[in-house]
This record gives C-alpha cells, structure tokens and sequence, in this order.
C-alpha cells in the first residue's frame, strides 16, 4: 500500500474543510438574521473537522514521512472524536432547513441525536475489537441498526405543500445526504473487516478505509452545509423582495 496517498488524502480533508469553514462564515451575514444559524453550524462543523484532520495529518507525518498501517491506524480515536461532535450538529443543521418548511416535530431532534451518538459510540467499540470477534459483529450490528433508525426518521419525514419550493428541495437531498452519504462509513469498516478476515494485507484495508472515510467527511460535511445554506440564503433572498414589495420599493 502506497501511503503517501493515504497522507495526501487526510491533506486534502483539511484543505476542504478549512475551505468551507471559510466559505460558510463569509455567507452567514447575507442571511436573515434568524437564519445566520444555518451558516454558523455549517462553519461550526467543518472547522471542527479541520483542526481533527489538521492533526491527523500530522498523525500520519505528511508530506512524505515514512508511516505504516498503525500510523493511520492511529487515527481513528481522533475521526470517532471528530464524529461524535459533528454528526448531531449536521442533525442539528438538517432540522434548521426542516424547521423553516415547517414540519419539525416536536422531540424528533432528540431521538435522531440518541440514535447518533450510540451510532458513533458502539461503532468505535466495534472498530477497536478483535476482527471477526462476536462483540465486534455485535457493536457493528447494534451501530447499524441505530443508523437505520435515522434512516427511517429523515425518510419518513413529510413536507408540507406550502413549504417553499427550494426547501422541500434542500431537504429532499439532504435526506439522501444522511440516507446514501452516511451508509459510506460502515461501507468503509465493513470493507476493512471483509479484507482483514480474508486475509488480504492490512495495511490495504486499512489505507482503503481511511480512503473512504475522508471522501465521506468531505461529501458529508461540506456538502451537506452548501446545500443549507444555499436554501437559507435563497430564503433570505426570496423573503427580502417580498417585503420591498409591499412596502412598494
């Protein structure tokens, strides 16, 4: 395995990043007040995520220092860090745009994060064991039924007819975000577990993982906040002609 690319992506998460962290703060005060929330989680969010990957590249000496498999390895408290911190925020993000179509339930934010964390926490245990090990397949089982459970609670969400057209949009996709965007993850651990067990190299599992999980952050957090505040800002657009038109501007 050539971990110089390994290092190059975890270079790369930071850039991205970085980069939305920057670009969200810049955008939060072309919204409306009321809704410079959405910019400020999405910038919350990935700044998080910049210092984490900021360390790990560190972690894995880039540029060009010589690592092995338990150098990337060694990453992995710092991503479930990462994600038990910015995974209930995007939730929390994604309720933001729910919230101005007007179909936020009531207690529906709360279970979505429970579900997360134990989500996050169980798959850590489960990535921590002894590969192919019954608590391993347990934690794995217990973590994915709780992304399920997500799963069902955002697909299952109604927008109603009156809501603006580009929010039921934004939240339209930003469903398939956590529906398809999420699946990425325990895609990326159950291909480490499949390569380890089968007796291919681990330093590939494990490179191939770190791979996945960097393009996944990146979709996942940036993305996901471009499209917010995208609908925010079109909110804000579409909200301030409506005023300049009766008052007859």
């Amino acid at each position: 395995m050539d971990f110089q690319i390994v290092q190059a992506f975890f270079m790369l998460g930071f850039v991205a990043m970085a980069a939305g962290t920057l670009w969200f703060y810049l955008e939060r005060n072309d919204l409306k007040p009321e809704l410079r929330s959405v910019a400020t989680y999405a910038a919350v969010i990935t700044f998080i995520a910049a210092i984490m990957y900021y360390v790990m590249k560190d972690v894995v000496k880039f540029p060009g220092g010589e690592i092995t498999a338990a150098d990337v390895d060694a990453t992995l408290p710092l991503r479930y860090i990462d994600w038990l911190l910015t995974t209930p925020l995007l939730l929390v993000e994604f309720a933001l745009i729910v919230a101005i179509a007007g179909a936020l339930k009531k207690g529906m934010l709360t279970k979505l994060i429970i579900a997360d964390i134990v989500m996050i926490v169980t798959g850590y245990l489960g990535e921590i064991g002894e590969p192919g090990s019954i608590g391993n397949v347990v934690f794995f089982v217990v973590s994915s039924l709780a992304w399920l459970y997500i799963v069902y609670v955002v697909y299952t969400l109604k927008i109603g007819d009156g809501a603006p057209a580009h929010v039921k949009r934004a939240v339209g996709i930003m469903k398939w975000f956590v529906i398809a965007g999420w699946a990425i993850y325990p895609i990326g651990t159950a291909t480490q577990e499949f390569l380890e067990l089968s007796g291919s190299d681990a330093a590939l599992a494990i490179g191939i993982a770190a791979i996945i999980y960097v393009i996944a952050d990146v979709l996942n957090k940036v993305g996901f906040g471009l499209i917010a505040v995208r609908a925010a800002k079109q909110s804000s657009v579409e909200e301030s002609a409506q005023i300049k038109k009766v008052q007859g501007v």
